[in-house]
């Protein structure tokens, strides 16, 4: 009874400590670790958003699991976006499209991350095309406001 209690202890301090660490380790992120980080998670939302416009074009026919996939990548990748914008990380040694407002109005932008974040999952959840194109443009509409006001124009 006494080695279950201490394994449980050790288990229990072994996950506390991992899961302090963690927030360590990603403070420890240069400013261009977190600038290369953030483009590639949005990378990842463009692929996801590419099977999304085919349908949406009818280039590819409507398919629930391709839709629930791709609304599932890029809630997963706005999830991850949430951590990507430390401060500090507004220079590095790689272009960033990041305004300075992101760190000026942090609610602001956690808000906007946060309603792209629902539209995705809220699209993830389509199941008939007839609520496929109304989804989308929920989460179309949702990342344009965020680049408008968060992002600065590629050139």
């Amino acid at each position: 009874m006494i080695r279950i209690k201490r394994l449980s202890v050790a288990s229990a301090l072994l996950v506390a400590s991992a899961l302090a660490a963690a927030p360590l380790s990603f403070a420890a992120q240069t400013a261009t670790e977190a600038i290369q980080a953030r483009q590639k998670a949005m990378k990842g939302i463009d692929g996801a958003m590419e099977s999304l416009v085919a349908i949406a074009k009818k280039q590819a026919p409507f398919d629930a699991a391709v839709v629930k996939k791709a609304g599932e990548t890029i809630a997963s990748h706005l999830t991850e976006a949430q951590g990507l914008f430390p401060a500090g990380s507004e220079k590095g040694d790689v272009q960033t499209w990041a305004k300075p407002t992101i760190w000026s109005d942090g609610a602001g932008f956690a808000a906007a991350l946060k309603s792209s974040h629902e539209a995705a999952t809220a699209l993830a959840g389509v199941k008939e095309e007839a609520a496929f194109l109304p989804a989308l443009k929920a989460l179309g509409g949702s990342c344009k406001h965020c680049h408008e006001t968060y992002r600065l124009p590629k050139r």
